[in-house]
């Protein structure tokens, strides 16, 4: 269980199970206003930006068509969002500069050292998003979870 502490706050949303996997629910999410003013709101993968689908570990043992509250601290989707998204970028960048800077210390005459450079920082900082990737995975904080069922689902058993 994440520690509730000052100031750190909580991105909760609303959602309805969809289907139970194993040991996990799959919950279907409605963005809401309250994405709007998320700090990593263009992290999230959305259909349609209303819709959007998460897997999240069911340790509240909810059913299908259960609306359920999945929350994750704000502050670690903002830092996924800003080594997903303005790493890759920054990387390419400074290779871009560093390939122009390395062109003109051995006083090469060539637009091409900035393109490479940009390039092998770019392949560089992907590796290391595959790295980041395997950290995260590992950290509950960097994982969405179910924190309350807000409506059981009105299921029809079948005799």
């Amino acid at each position: 269980m994440l520690p509730q502490r000052e100031g750190f706050s909580m991105i909760n949303e609303r959602g309805v199970v969809e289907k139970i996997v194993h040991q996990n629910a799959v919950v279907k999410l409605q963005r809401t206003a309250g994405c709007e003013t998320c700090k990593a709101r263009g992290s999230c993968h959305a259909e349609g930006d209303t819709e959007m689908q998460i897997e999240v570990k069911n340790s509240l043992r909810a059913q299908e068509g259960d609306t359920v509250e999945v929350s994750m601290p704000e502050r670690s989707v903002a830092k996924m969002a800003l080594v997903v998204y303005f790493g890759p970028v920054a990387a390419l960048i400074a290779g871009a500069f560093a390939g122009d800077a390395l062109a003109h210390a051995f006083q090469w005459d060539s637009a091409i050292a900035p393109v490479a450079g940009g390039l092998a920082f770019l392949a560089a900082s992907l590796l290391a998003l595959k790295r980041f990737d395997r950290f995260a995975r590992s950290r509950p904080d960097f994982h969405p979870r179910m924190t309350k069922i807000l409506q059981r689902a009105h299921h029809i058993f079948n005799s």
